[in-house]
């Protein structure tokens, strides 16, 4: 099943110039430090380079885009670098806010359901109205030591001291919270981490990369 627009969501195409023709051999070669790494496997088909990488470390420059393929096109005055590649990372970042906005709305729902209804709140305000609003306590219990009973007015008080300690435990609040958060990220994401893909393509491919070990612009084998 083709989903060109869904796809769109954790999928990232795009193209890069080399500053001079050269073979896809050439272009593979100045590439291959990236895929030369930990937990990396690829193959090269002709013109294409196919690769997957599990588990990437964080230092790892395609860690968000773990698997895709890389092409050489050879045009008449160019040679054009085409590449697609996937980043399960995106992806889960476009779902952390649905799934937040869900915990949201279960608390939303939970609350509403805990909540009594009017005519049931109306009829235990009515219900307190009847009792007496300052028992008395029995002179038998007074002379023993028994505490005063509680007035209407403190039952009230102790009842919505109650109701405030309670409003925050289904707070609906945090979770809307994190899922615009996770919305930013993903929209930041989304356009900086194929830009800087594409910047790391056209560094290597242009030999700018300097080799950490040597200290040296990467060379092209043979």
């Amino acid at each position: 099943m083709n989903l060109p627009y869904i796809e769109k969501i954790w999928r990232a195409e795009g193209s890069v110039m080399l500053d001079e023709p050269q073979s896809a051999d050439a272009a593979f070669g100045k590439l291959d430090p990236l895929f030369k790494t930990n937990g990396t496997t690829y193959q090269v088909d002709g013109d294409t380079l196919t690769y997957k990488k599990d588990n990437p470390a964080a230092q790892d420059k395609l860690a968000t885009f773990t698997s895709g393929t890389v092409r050489v096109v050879q045009e008449p005055t160019a040679t054009r670098l085409d590449y697609d590649v996937k980043s399960p990372a995106l992806l889960a970042v476009f779902l952390a806010p649905l799934l937040f906005l869900a915990f949201g709305q279960l608390a939303v729902v939970v609350n509403a359901w805990d909540t009594p209804a009017d005519d049931e709140t109306e009829e235990a305000e009515k219900a307190d109205e009847e009792e007496e609003a300052d028992p008395q306590l029995h002179p038998i219990d007074e002379f023993l030591g028994a505490p005063q009973p509680e007035t209407l007015e403190e039952k009230k008080q102790r009842e919505k001291e109650k109701e405030e300690e309670d409003d925050g435990k289904h707070d609906p609040i945090p979770a809307f919270v994190l899922a615009a958060l996770f919305a930013i990220l993903y929209g930041v994401g989304r356009v900086l981490e194929p830009y800087l893909l594409r910047k790391t393509f056209r560094r290597y491919l242009s030999g700018e990369v300097i080799d950490e070990e040597t200290e040296s612009p990467a060379q092209t084998p043979g």
